[in-house]
């Protein structure tokens, strides 16, 4: 499932093959810091664990996209308290 959506204004009704392309790599870097995130603050409270997903997600992914910050904050709470896999 895909959690990244393009920003508003990006994109017009259809979606071209580059736009696929960013939007692969913007959920391949998502992953990415998931793991990362989870292996240096497992245990940490979800506050702090979410704010480190939003800070390097920004950093990481650029403009064009916006993270759905629901499914951030239920991946916090999954490396806060030590159910994320992967």
């Amino acid at each position: 499932m895909t959690r990244f959506e393009f920003a508003p204004g990006t994109v017009g009704m259809m979606i071209d093959d580059e736009d696929v392309a960013r939007l692969d790599a913007a959920n391949a870097v998502l992953r990415a810091t998931l793991r990362e995130v989870r292996d240096e603050l497992a245990g940490q409270p979800v506050g702090a664990v979410h704010d480190e997903l939003v800070r390097r997600l920004r950093a990481r992914v650029g403009d064009g996209f916006t993270v759905r910050d629901a499914d951030l904050r239920a991946d916090a709470e999954a490396i806060s308290d030590g159910t994320l896999f992967g």
